[in-house]
């Protein structure tokens, strides 16, 4: 664990605290984990008793052998290695030394969050490896899955808005969408005004705001009117 892991990690514990007191309130019995990291916030959902089915996503090969060792033999938990996105196919991660950051969306190298974040992880590029995944969509995976009363936290650094374009059927059934707004230009073709549309669209609402304590990105919580 590098030192910025161990600064940030008691700043997410309490940030994900606030986001499960509401969660516990809401009417969910399916959740899917996109972009699910080492299953920090999976541990907290299988604490929900209401919630019976959790699936769980994350294409770093690293990362899914640790939640593999962590959750394969909870019933309950389906794990999948590979992305979410709009199309079915393959893409390049690009592996930050900051894990929990890693992504498929194209970097700004511009910009000056990601040149600080380097400072401090003492890196000298975005990403210190990368390689290809194997892509999916919600629509796909879940067409044969009903998923009402569902939520759908979507955390992938930059490529949530593909992660929503395929999910575009599924939309018609999930109930909440908790999804990242990073503060800043950090990737290349990401807006949250346009994920913001597209929910509205879909019937979707702002039900709630999770700002992080160091105010650089929300968990902005949608749900189903």
């Amino acid at each position: 664990m590098i030192l910025v892991e161990k600064i940030f990690n008691p700043l997410i514990t309490f940030h994900n605290r606030r986001i499960f007191k509401c969660l516990h309130s809401l009417n969910i019995k399916k959740f899917l984990d996109i972009g699910a990291h080492k299953g920090e916030f999976l541990e907290n959902m299988l604490k929900i008793e209401k919630i019976k089915s959790f699936y769980a996503f994350e294409p770093q090969k690293k990362l899914f052998n640790e939640l593999k060792a962590r959750f394969s033999k909870n019933e309950n938990v389906t794990l999948f290695n590979f992305a979410m996105d709009e199309k079915i196919g393959t893409k390049r991660i690009r592996i930050n030394k900051l894990d929990m950051t890693s992504s498929l969306a194209e970097f700004n190298e511009n910009s000056i969050y990601l040149k600080v974040k380097n400072f401090l992880t003492h890196s000298r590029s975005n990403y210190i490896d990368e390689y290809e995944v194997q892509t999916k969509t919600v629509d796909e995976i879940f067409k044969n899955i009903n998923l009402q009363n569902t939520l759908i936290k979507i955390d992938v650094e930059g490529f949530e808005m593909n992660v929503i374009k395929g999910s575009k059927m599924k939309l018609k059934e999930v109930s909440f969408v908790l999804v990242e707004n990073l503060f800043g230009n950090h990737y290349k073709n990401n807006n949250f005004s346009d994920i913001k549309k597209y929910l509205f669209q879909h019937n979707f609402i702002i039900s709630k705001k999770f700002t992080f304590p160091t105010m650089h990105f929300q968990d902005v919580l949608f749900k189903k009117i």
